[in-house]
């Protein structure tokens, strides 16, 4: 029985003496549990992740991801709430006893993360700011709730689709557009945006560029001498977006009827 005890030590040691081989977004070595079996997250594309790779029982609450916040107690997944958009509630998330809480690093806000780790919580930062990092994430994920083999093969999968569409586009004919997230007033979002950098892979360039600002605020003028050959918006959006194009009869997208709502 003492023998029995002494390997089981032994090996526990060693799935924690791994763990500061697993490093997050902001480049902190973790030095929690491996896996970790109390996980919240904090953004709901992390949920979703970690549900698509089979970690479901390992989630134990999570921001609300409802379109209307603050009505209810339980995600759309059926998880514990302890965050919305604008609020969040740190007895709760000390009352779950986590063992990891996964936060976004271009979304939570940055008091947030800083409080949660005065207090002594385990914070690992997840984000991505270029499509491979997709993959990455995957991996990371993956790798703390327990799930390396599903997310390791969809890692693959997601870097096999990124270099096939690299591929398939490589020679095509580029297109430009302007990215309407919202009608008024009006914002986009810079080249530099995941979404941007998806469409640039598939052979259409951002008419904003990059710069210091997510979702910049954009003069119609701008996007009138830009002249992109479509334009992209919000389909909750479509009917109200596509009337306010019409009227600038000189733009191109408008000439041809090049809206896509998503």
């Amino acid at each position: 029985m003492r023998l029995l005890v002494v390997l089981l030590l032994f090996f526990s040691s060693l799935v924690q003496a791994a763990a500061p081989g697993l490093r997050d977004a902001e480049g902190q070595a973790w030095t929690g549990k491996l896996p970790a079996r109390r996980i919240i997250a904090l953004a709901p594309h992390i949920t979703d992740m970690l549900v698509k790779m089979g970690a479901t029982s390992r989630i134990v609450a999570v921001v609300d991801d409802h379109d209307v916040r603050g009505a209810h107690r339980r995600s759309v997944g059926g998880f514990p709430l302890v965050a919305d958009a604008g609020s969040i509630n740190y007895e709760q998330i000390v009352a779950q006893r986590p063992d990891v809480v996964l936060v976004w690093g271009s979304g939570t806000p940055k008091a947030w993360i800083a409080q949660l780790r005065q207090l002594r919580l385990p914070v690992f930062v997840v984000d991505a700011t270029k499509l491979p990092g997709l993959a990455t994430q995957l991996e990371q994920l993956g790798l703390l709730s327990g799930q390396q083999a599903t997310a390791q093969a969809q890692a693959e999968a997601v870097r096999r689709k990124l270099a096939a569409l690299q591929q398939q586009y490589r020679s095509s004919n580029r297109l430009r557009y302007f990215h309407q997230v919202w009608l008024q007033p009006l914002y986009s979002v810079h080249a530099g945006n995941l979404i941007s950098q998806a469409l640039a892979l598939c052979g259409a360039d951002n008419i904003v560029k990059a710069g210091p600002v997510a979702a910049p605020l954009i003069n119609p003028e701008f996007v009138l001498q830009a002249n992109p050959d479509f334009i992209l918006f919000s389909e909750a959006d479509a009917e109200a977006s596509r009337s306010y194009w019409q009227r600038f009869s000189a733009l191109t997208a408008v000439r041809r009827q090049q809206f896509l709502a998503v």
